[in-house]
């Protein structure tokens, strides 16, 4: 089955995110940790970042990264959980690929180039400090997407969020917060609107040059 509306708006909200989050259809383990594969490759479209989930399942990679399907499997295993959570089909195939579809591919590679404008905005409000890309362990693990130093001095770390995470089921900010307290360095969270206007930057910086 190919994908449907590609151009349209991302739509990742909705029953069926609350579907799919219950569910864990996309816990990395159970489908493909897809940031971690666009640092990796870089991909520079929405084709290309399709062919590297499915390239990932179905071939071995010199990086690591395995996928466990292609963005049609990750829909297929949302469609089947439907029964299971509601007891009946709310939603078609096709409605459920898209959806996966919307939040691997659109979302992701949004949220890596907020992630690059984020860096580039602490870096001059900074000039002092360098910033860089959380990698590994960090990344991973401890949740972390930017790590702000002085030097070699590690100051802390930044996760960069939509506004809307606050919103989200205090499971999910309590399981990024866990994460974070494993790490010996603050952690502060830079959240951006609709429009990807940073909405607490100043309040940020002002907080890292306290450190």
């Amino acid at each position: 089955m190919s994908i449907a509306g590609e151009n349209n708006m991302p739509y990742t909200g909705g029953p069926l995110n609350e579907l799919n989050g219950k569910m864990g259809i996309s816990a990395p383990i159970r489908s493909v940790p897809v940031m971690k594969l666009i640092k990796n490759h870089r991909p520079k479209s929405k084709h290309e970042l399709v062919d590297l989930i499915r390239d990932h399942y179905t071939k071995n990679c010199a990086c690591g990264i395995r996928s466990q399907g292609t963005i049609e499997d990750f829909g297929r295993n949302l469609y089947k959980a439907q029964l299971k959570y509601w007891g009946k089909y709310q939603y078609s195939l096709r409605d459920c690929i898209q959806w996966e579809y919307d939040l691997f591919v659109i979302q992701s590679l949004k949220g890596s180039l907020i992630e690059k404008k984020a860096l580039q905005l602490l870096t001059q409000n900074l000039p002092n400090c360098s910033i860089e890309e959380a990698e590994g362990y960090l990344d991973e693990e401890l949740r972390i997407d930017l790590v702000v130093k002085t030097g070699s001095r590690v100051d802390c770390g930044i996760q960069v969020k939509p506004n809307t995470f606050n919103h989200m089921r205090s499971e999910v900010i309590s399981f990024n917060t866990s994460a974070n307290k494993k790490w010996d360095n603050p952690v502060f969270y830079l959240f951006y609107d609709d429009n990807e206007d940073f909405i607490n930057i100043d309040t940020v910086v002002n907080k890292i040059i306290e450190l």
